[in-house]
């Protein structure tokens, strides 16, 4: 039985989920879409099963989790209106070719990648009838995949305890609604300590890259952003880990390069059905960054509103209790002491991404401010309506770093 069992694992759902993207793309048909729900959910639930002994506060959070998603109807502007429109009009529309050839198209932002959305037109073709209630279940079963990998690197009570703050305190409700930035934030750490985890393996089989594979194309597919915390990730691990005598990061390299063929498949199909590029229409032109760049009275609002909120004050203050235990004064030569651990590489790594994403965050901010599709008429509009969502990536990597720097601490004593 557990070797049935062990079949039915998170790369097989991923897979299936990624099949069922395929066959919309690729064949411009919806007619396989209740097959595929049906075995995908199928797989959920056995994993669930799998998992029930060794992993039972897994279990129990996406039980948690899938009451409060089924109880409730979407009611977020970008959930409703952005990904699960694209949702609903992949579950009417028949083919790539109607769903893009749509009037509204900078609306809704018809560039966006469509993963998730295909795997919610599946479970409304299930039931038969689209509503907002069980389409946005494909977030729940997105997550699944992600927290697999997550606890597996979460070994103590503490661990799982700042775990349950992330998903329950920083994701709130945004991992139930339909949106994208919690399942962004959950597949940046599982990416993340999968590279990690890599860098420490001697021997490699065909699992190890293809677990590898589908998570950072999941990462790409999920979100647009997801495209610039790949080259994050990857650029930080090439610093940080990479050796060229080790054969593994030769075919490492290699299957950075095949993750992202998904992505830009979809993006030269958006080119050549000439959908408006969101991009274009969100990000203003060299003149407008120069001016907000300028704008001293704009930065300080930016920044206020990218650190003074409850999901940033959580992040910070958990990295900041961590930090502490690595920072010391010499009662006897009043020397300001650093421990070694914090210069282990998994920590730089962490670092390298929390700096450079929030960077590029920061200066899409600065860019986007007052463009025509971000209410110019409305002060700070970007600043104030998106900061605390749009870093959810960054507090997800000031957790996953806070686990870290306990472990570390823990281990060296």
């Amino acid at each position: 039985m557990n070797r049935i069992l062990n079949i039915f694992s998170s790369n097989l759902l991923l897979s299936l989920i990624f099949i069922n993207y395929i066959i919309y793309f690729v064949f411009d048909t919806s007619i396989f879409f209740i097959y595929f729900s049906s075995i995908i959910l199928l797989v959920f639930f056995l994993i669930l099963y799998s998992n029930l002994k060794l992993k039972l506060y897994i279990v129990l959070t996406i039980l948690i989790l899938s009451i409060i998603s089924l109880g409730s109807p979407v009611s977020d502007w970008d959930a409703r209106s952005i990904w699960l429109f694209n949702s609903k009009r992949i579950f009417f529309n028949q083919s790539l070719n109607e769903y893009t050839n749509y009037i509204g198209s900078e609306f809704s932002h018809l560039d966006y990648p469509i993963l998730v959305q295909t795997l919610s037109a599946s479970l409304a073709k299930l039931i038969g009838n689209w509503n907002e209630v069980f389409p946005k279940y494909s977030s729940i079963i997105m997550a699944l995949p992600a927290f697999i990998i997550i606890s597996d690197f979460l070994k103590n009570k503490i661990d799982k305890l700042i775990f349950f703050i992330l998903i329950f305190f920083i994701y709130e409700k945004r991992l139930i609604n339909g949106d994208m930035d919690a399942l962004l934030g959950l597949y940046t750490i599982s990416s993340l300590i999968l590279l990690i985890n890599f860098s420490k393996i001697n021997k490699f089989n065909f699992n190890n890259y293809l677990t590898l594979f589908l998570y950072l194309m999941t990462l790409t597919m999920i979100k647009v952003e997801g495209l610039a915390i790949f080259f994050c990730l990857v650029i930080s691990y090439l610093i940080v880990f990479y050796n060229h005598r080790k054969k593994s990061n030769n075919y490492l390299i290699l299957i950075f390069g095949i993750s992202l063929l998904p992505i830009i498949t979809w993006k030269i199909f958006i080119y050549d059905t000439g959908v408006i590029s969101s991009s274009n229409l969100m990000i203003s032109n060299g003149e407008r960054f120069i001016d907000n760049l300028t704008n001293f009275k704009f930065i300080l609002v930016l920044i206020k509103y990218i650190l003074l909120n409850k999901q940033m004050f959580i992040s910070l203050i958990l990295l900041i209790f961590a930090l502490s235990k690595y920072f010391s004064i010499n009662k006897n030569t009043l020397l300001f002491m650093i421990n070694k651990n914090f210069f282990k590489k998994e920590i730089i790594f962490i670092f390298l991404n929390i700096l450079s994403y929030g960077l590029i965050l920061f200066l899409v901010f600065i860019m986007s401010e007052g463009s025509p599709n971000n209410y110019s008429e409305i002060e700070y509009f970007m600043a104030k309506s998106s900061s605390d969502r749009l870093f959810l990536p960054v507090h997800s990597l000031l957790i996953i770093c806070s686990i870290y720097l306990n472990r570390n601490i823990i281990n060296s004593k």
